[in-house]
């Protein structure tokens, strides 16, 4: 918990905020450079982050794989499975009778990957446990994402799971028992559904755990692209959130790195 509370001051908005209190802090000790340099620094960046142009340039350097051009030949290119790694839950969702069910990134993977298996037939994987101390609005112990996953897949879109791993709480975790699981049946040529900016940190754990990998990444970023010059700089809160996540994946992709070597 103690984990999660100082990642999130270290991304934004929280990280400008702080940038701002502590320029008011200089202003207050009469060090107005410093003062004025880190309050401008942190408006300049919030802006920045928040406009889909922003958002387009921390997107490159991580959305570097293409769509799958011919996913119906899948099985021809004797790939294995189709594996999912757990993005999160939305907790206690009234509209389906209060059960935990997969977040928007999450629901995101589990749609492309049911159009995959439609298309290949290749059977899927899906990972994901919980947090430690995890707890659900009753205080009870939470259901492992794969099986929410799992249950979502079954419901929304009639496809069958072979697989649940419901073990891990990290992307790492997700790769290694999810090897795991499958090494010993033979499966160990994957097709990897996740977000285009999650698909290098992904990747990295996949391999390192073992697996050969076809990425298969999804919501690559196309507002920039598509918008007029001016709106390109209007900023949006879902621009921000974004460019939030590509921060946590650059750190993530950096601390996985250092991780592999050490292994």
């Amino acid at each position: 918990m103690i984990y999660v509370f100082l990642r999130s001051l270290l991304s934004p908005p929280a990280l400008q905020i702080l940038l701002v209190l502590a320029g008011l802090a200089c202003l207050h000790r009469q060090r107005r450079w410093w003062g004025r340099g880190l309050i401008t620094l942190a408006l300049a960046s919030l802006w920045f982050m928040a406009t889909p142009w922003g958002a387009s340039l921390l997107a490159r350097g991580l959305e570097g794989y293409p769509p799958l051009p011919l996913p119906a030949a899948l099985a021809a290119g004797h790939w294995q499975a189709i594996v999912v790694p757990g993005a999160g839950r939305d907790y206690a969702a009234p509209e389906y009778g209060g059960v935990d069910v997969p977040n928007v990134w999450a629901a995101s993977r589990l749609r492309y990957a049911a159009l995959l298996y439609r298309q290949s037939g290749l059977p899927i994987a899906v990972s994901g446990g919980a947090a430690p101390g995890e707890a659900s609005a009753t205080g009870q112990a939470v259901v492992a994402e794969a099986a929410i996953m799992a249950a979502s897949l079954q419901r929304d879109y009639v496809v069958n799971v072979r697989w649940q791993e419901g073990g891990s709480a990290t992307t790492w975790e997700n790769a290694a028992k999810t090897y795991a699981l499958l090494h010993p049946q033979g499966v160990d040529r994957i097709v990897l559904v996740t977000q285009a900016l999650h698909m290098p940190r992904a990747l990295l754990a996949f391999r390192q755990a073992g697996f050969t990998v076809l990425p298969a990444p999804i919501d690559a970023e196309t507002d920039n692209a598509r918008l007029p010059w001016l709106l390109r700089l209007a900023p949006r809160a879902e621009r921000l959130l974004f460019s939030a996540q590509a921060c946590h994946e650059y750190a993530g992709l950096l601390a996985y790195r250092v991780r592999a070597l050490m292994n």
